[in-house]
């Protein structure tokens, strides 16, 4: 009967609640009309009345109301509109959580009712439904029954959980609710995960974790670092977190402008692109970090793609590239560029002593003095750019007598008595290219020949370097470099040092305007971008999310995260380690950490399916065969996204070329806009950061896999599966597997 009572009464919630978003979305609607007509007339008498060239400034006078009405008519109009999609989307599922509240001091239980937006009606002042980022919403994330608090304006609320209550509504109607005693109820969870996955990434407000919740409600950090095992929800946690910091910050007028996430392809972008207007948020700017350096150093030469680099360690993986990534992105070359850039102002400008008018008016001693001694915290260039303004300034006070002397000089010919001060004029200007020519010859620096000069001389290199352990290969990583860069051609490990040196020499327009930063795939950044992150986005606060697993071009460990700490040296930061993975099954999830060198602690989330299964056979033909039937098969399951995973693109596109014909599939490299539902084929590289229902990786054999940098590629790769993984070899398997599967 309790039940029957409970039932009923969460029915007529139910429908009060559906009633008032109704009643709202009927009077959005004709308020929206009513502002639609109100801009249509404004700029009908703009047409009519309104000059149709303002010529003078009386006539902007007399445009400029109607256009600042428009502007204030136009932010109406908008905000009614976002008003009415964020209703729109909760009239099918207005909540999905409620917990009672009991706070101490009050007997009052109060029922707070969880959902993607609050809901006040405005007669009676009560709140329907609680946002899911309101304070007092924490509590039904973070605590089972009983004890509570949450952190309000005023400072902590204390009280005691005396019900927590999950729903399902769809389409407008409650399927079930039950109550439960954990943060979000594993049931609840299993069913989303469960789900099919689609070409973008969804919302995950239902079934934030406690350890998820907190990271996103952060405030107090400067820099807040995540590592998330393969699954953990980084992506998203970050995503509901800048929702989160909208909603929070919007007292501290914190805007969508003053967001940005640097994302590690387009693919990716497109991917998660959904996410904050489905929280009700606009999106935020985003830049893809290898276009960013593209647009920076394409003046300077030809930038190898990301791709095109880790391909080049797919293939083989080079002891020489590897040391060179590694001690490229390390601090010791860091430490090594910031003695460059002090040696190369008090060694390497050659300062000249510059004379005019036969007299010496700055002696190269004093150009030097002055270039060192006024440093200011300003870059090289900059300082030399005020001392050849500090030149030209003191010709310029002698100029006009030292053109007095030229005219006389050519009264002296007769050749030119007709024209004396046009020729005075010519020899002055031709006086002064030499001075300027002699001039530019200490002030124009070029930070590419700087670098590039650092790589052609060993000894100034390891004289740079005492006290630092260098690589055992130095001398063969600098010939490599100097010729690489003296053809024009710039390596992808080579862009983080040239841009940093760029910074040093030339200064980079720092981006204040920027107030938070989101580092999405932070393992992929060695410590010299963070350096020029932290130069660039000056004063800014950081969100950074990795997973030191899936680093690919270099081996890196839980220290790495120390590291970004040291170079925000006297920020708060803050770190979070999640070791749950959520993505995957348990069986898949179980696989893949046995891929690992050193399998790592990675807590599988309990929703069971089949294993990983792995086929063999002894050539490309029949394993196509095989994969063709397989596809064909999770097809008709109702799989959505199914991603062909290759080692390398020249594997891909023969793969596409003998699959191309049977079945209907499509290539997705990372300069894609987005993936598809239906079958993708693609790369590990360009797969990072994405999901796929089902993944067939393909040709995993000793052959293919056999290095550590393979084993890492491979764990990319099947850590992308929801709900099934299907691995096949070419021949013998590779040992990474078949140390501890079998077919």
């Amino acid at each position: 009967m309790e039940y029957v009572d409970d039932y009923q009464a969460e029915l007529r919630y139910l429908n009060r609640t559906i009633d008032f978003i109704k009643n709202e979305l009927y009077r959005l609607r004709q308020l929206l009309m009513i502002e639609k007509s109100n801009l249509l007339e404004l700029r009908n008498a703009v047409v009519e009345n309104a000059p149709k060239v303002p010529t003078n400034f009386d006539n902007l006078v007399e445009v400029n109301p109607y256009l600042m009405e428009i502007k204030r008519q136009t932010m109406y109009y908008n905000n009614t509109l976002k008003e009415l999609n964020i209703f729109s989307k909760m009239l099918g599922s207005p909540y999905f959580g409620r917990f009672d509240f009991v706070e101490d001091g009050s007997n009052e239980r109060e029922k707070i009712y969880i959902g993607l937006h609050t809901l006040r009606d405005p007669n009676t002042f009560d709140i329907l439904v609680y946002d899911w980022r309101a304070p007092i919403s924490s509590v039904f994330y973070q605590f089972e029954k009983g004890r509570a608090y949450f952190k309000a304006p005023d400072g902590i609320v204390e009280g005691d959980v005396v019900l927590k209550r999950q729903y399902t509504i769809k389409d407008s109607e409650l399927k079930y609710y039950f109550d439960c005693n954990l943060v979000i109820d594993d049931e609840i969870l299993k069913e989303v995960l469960s789900r099919n996955s689609t070409a973008k990434m969804r919302t995950i407000v239902e079934t934030i974790q406690r350890e998820q919740d907190i990271i996103i409600r952060d405030t107090d950090s400067d820099i807040l670092i995540v590592q998330g095992v393969a699954g953990s929800g980084k992506t998203s946690i970050a995503l509901h977190r800048i929702a989160y910091l909208l909603y929070f910050g919007r007292d501290k007028n914190l805007k969508k402008d003053d967001i940005l996430i640097i994302s590690p392809n387009n693919i990716f972008s497109q991917y998660i692109k959904n996410v904050l207007p489905e929280l009700g948020e606009e999106n935020v700017n985003q830049i893809i970090f290898e276009d960013f350096l593209k647009d920076v150093l394409s003046d300077s030469g030809t930038i190898e793609e990301r791709s095109r680099y880790i391909e080049r360690l797919a293939s083989n993986e080079d002891k020489i590239k590897v040391e060179s990534i590694r001690f490229k992105g390390s601090l010791e070359f860091v430490k090594i560029l910031d003695r460059f850039v002090s040696y190369y102002e008090r060694k390497m400008i050659e300062f000249t002593d510059i004379y005019y008018d036969g007299k010496v008016i700055f002696t190269r001693h004093g150009l030097k003095n002055e270039f060192l001694n006024n440093k200011m915290n300003r870059p090289i260039q900059k300082r030399l750019e005020r001392i050849e303004k500090m030149i030209f300034e003191k010709i310029h006070i002698l100029r006009q007598n030292r053109l007095s002397k030229i005219e006389k000089f050519v009264e002296n010919y007769k050749e030119h008595e007709f024209e004396v001060k046009p020729y005075s004029r010519l020899l002055s200007i031709k006086e002064m290219k030499a001075i300027k020519n002699q001039i530019s010859s200490f002030t124009q620096i070029n930070y590419f020949d700087v670098y590039k000069l650092l790589f052609s001389n060993m000894d100034l290199l390891k004289k740079l370097s005492h006290g630092i352990n260098l690589p055992e290969g130095i001398d063969e990583i600098a010939d490599m470099t100097y010729k690489s860069l003296k053809n024009g051609f710039i390596s992808y490990e080579d862009c983080g040092p040239l841009l940093y040196l760029k910074c040093k020499i030339e200064g980079f327009k720092t981006d204040k305007r920027i107030k938070h930063v989101v580092v999405d795939e932070a393992q992929d950044y060695p410590r010299i971008f963070y350096e020029i992150f932290k130069l660039i986005f000056e004063g800014a606060k950081f969100t950074i999310l990795g997973d030191i697993f899936q680093t690919l071009d270099r081996e890196v460990d839980v220290a790495f995260y120390d590291v970004i700490e040291d170079v925000f040296e006297g920020m708060k930061v803050k770190k979070f380690f999640i070791e749950k993975s959520y993505r995957s099954t348990y069986e898949i999830n179980e696989f893949n950490r046995k891929l690992l060198k050193h399998s790592p602690k990675i807590i599988p989330f309990d929703r069971h399916d089949e294993k990983p299964r792995l086929v063999q056979k002894n050539s490309f033909e029949e394993i196509c065969n095989v994969m063709l039937e397989d596809m064909d098969m999770l097809l008709s399951h109702g799989y959505k996204t199914i991603a062909v995973i290759c080692k390398t693109k020249d594997e891909l596109k023969e793969v596409y070329r003998m699959m191309k014909n049977k079945i209907d599939l499509r290539i997705l490299d990372s300069s894609d806009e987005e993936i598809v539902e239906g079958i993708n084929v693609i790369t590990p590289y360009a797969a990072k950061g994405l999901e796929f229902d089902a993944v067939l990786v393909f040709n995993v054999s000793k052959e293919n896999y056999k290095t550590e940098f393979d084993r890492r590629l491979l764990y990319v790769a099947c850590t992308r599966a929801l709900h099934r993984l299907l691995i096949y070899s070419v021949g013998e398997v590779t040992d990474f597997i078949k140390n501890f599967y079998s077919c």
